[in-house]
């Protein structure tokens, strides 16, 4: 019995911690202050609840590089075509503690943050992104 209940109990916390342990993520660090700023492209970045979603409507690729929410939470991203859209989750932005987003939807227990700019840091540089307001 007693072996049966330890069995049941490590079982238990091990799940915990693997269900609930946040950890580090390798991308979290500070907003880049000292980065070049660039001219802000026409790229909008629309929210949908508990995502972005922005178009590269612009005539310039851009390769792997780094999307900022309200120049404190980051997420890379592998890059951004001419006429390609991405659906990011606002959960998956964490800042330099790794805390993620608070994006809201059904199951929140918090206030959902509002967005109020976005950056794209692109080879060395900072271009601003235009924000379409919440419409809550």
């Amino acid at each position: 019995m007693k072996k049966t209940l330890s069995a049941c109990v490590f079982v238990a916390a091990s799940l915990s911690l693997t269900c609930c342990g946040g950890g580090t993520v390798d991308y979290a660090r500070e907003f880049p202050r000292d980065t070049a700023r660039a001219p802000s492209l026409g790229i909008q970045v629309v929210r949908d609840t508990t995502e972005i979603r922005l178009t590269n409507t612009t005539s310039r690729a851009f390769g792997p590089s780094t999307l900022w929410l309200n120049r404190w939470y980051s997420r890379p991203i592998d890059g951004l075509g001419v006429g390609e859209t991405l659906t990011l989750q606002l959960a998956s932005f964490r800042d330099e503690s790794s805390e993620a987003f608070r994006g809201g939807g059904f199951w929140a227990t918090k206030q959902p943050q509002r967005i109020v700019s976005a950056d794209l840091e692109s080879e060395g540089e900072l271009l601003g992104l235009v924000v379409i307001a919440d419409r809550r």
